[in-house]
């Protein structure tokens, strides 16, 4: 896929690796709808995918709700007329003992993650499947490929990403489309600098940077049309996830 002058939804977009992504397929010449929750953030970014010479959207609101998803995509089609790519980015990941879980905090972290993702994919897929050609790219985690302490909440959302992922495959296996998941180790991004895990200072220096993920969407996202690519497991040697 040539991504200039691709229309892209991007989740989760006002910072971290929803920003870098923003910022890479934009310098590529694609045109952007972006959605989070932080109204100055987001326009931020807008403003500099602007001076990029690139086109993009902001639609500032919950994705977690059905009309959000639904009012991300009428502005897509209504600023561009087509849905080539959408990267449901969006998530929240706090670190917490099972016993210290709360349902509130599981349900925030359930709905950021995994249905923030199904609601964004049903309202993007139906343009999609008219035009017979796209790109949907799942930003999970390596834990959604393995478990981790404090982290209960989190994989059961990735997980369960995962299998969403693989039956939607099914689902579109005789059309043009194509559905992508791309596992990042740990990132550093702003979400590190406000909790109190104890791998926030021990390990902030070996991780990978959010530019680092971007690439590997932008990498995927060029592939031919046939070229099978399900997954993506994106670490370095300074993941300190090393058991993927």
């Amino acid at each position: 896929m040539d991504l200039k002058n691709r229309v892209a939804i991007i989740t989760g977009a006002s910072s971290g690796i929803g920003r870098a992504i923003a910022l890479a397929m934009a310098g590529d010449g694609a045109r952007l709808v972006l959605t989070a929750r932080r109204a100055d953030k987001l326009q931020d970014l807008a403003d500099e995918i602007a001076t990029l010479g690139s086109d993009a959207r902001v639609v500032i609101g919950d994705i977690t709700l059905a009309e959000t998803a639904e009012i991300v995509t009428e502005t897509a089609l209504r600023a561009f007329g087509a849905i080539d790519v959408l990267v449901n980015n969006a998530g929240y990941a706090p670190p917490m003992m099972l016993v210290d879980l709360t349902e509130d905090i599981w349900d925030v972290t359930l709905n950021s993650c995994l249905k923030s993702m199904y609601l964004m994919t049903r309202a993007a897929l139906p343009a999609m499947l008219r035009q017979d050609s796209g790109r949907i790219v799942q930003i999970s985690s390596v834990a959604g490929k393995h478990g981790y302490a404090t982290r209960t909440a989190y994989c059961a959302a990735k997980w369960g990403m995962q299998g969403f992922t693989e039956a939607l495959r099914e689902e579109i296996t005789d059309t043009g489309l194509r559905i992508h998941t791309v596992h990042p180790g740990s990132v550093a991004t702003e979400w590190w600098d406000n909790t109190d895990d104890p791998q926030s200072t021990q390990v902030l220096e070996r991780m990978m940077d959010p530019e680092d993920i971007a690439q590997a969407v932008i990498w995927v996202l060029i592939q031919p049309d046939n070229v099978q690519i399900d997954e993506v497991v994106v670490k370095n040697y300074r993941s300190p996830w090393t058991n993927v």
